[in-house]
């Protein structure tokens, strides 16, 4: 079983072989969780299907588009109406 060690700055390398067999690129990402004395790396692409998305990473998007204020928004809304 091969062995890594870990830097000062809590930074690990994977072994090029399980890299390649994971098939993982530079910047994916992966899930760590910790269980009884276990640590687990989930690549991203394994541990949530591609095809979902977190909805929360839209909050907020629109901010600001239609008005600052909730009067503001309202008479843009209101004149969208008319």
């Amino acid at each position: 079983m091969p062995e890594i060690r870990m830097r000062p700055k809590h930074q690990l390398t994977l072994p090029a072989h399980i890299v390649r067999e994971a098939k993982l690129s530079p910047d994916d990402m992966l899930e760590v969780t910790y269980t009884n004395g276990v640590i687990v790396l989930t690549p991203r692409s394994v541990a949530s299907s591609s095809h979902e998305f977190d909805l929360m990473a839209f909050a907020g998007i629109g901010k600001g588009i239609w008005g600052e204020s909730a009067q503001e928004v309202d008479a843009f809304i209101h004149n969208l109406r008319s």
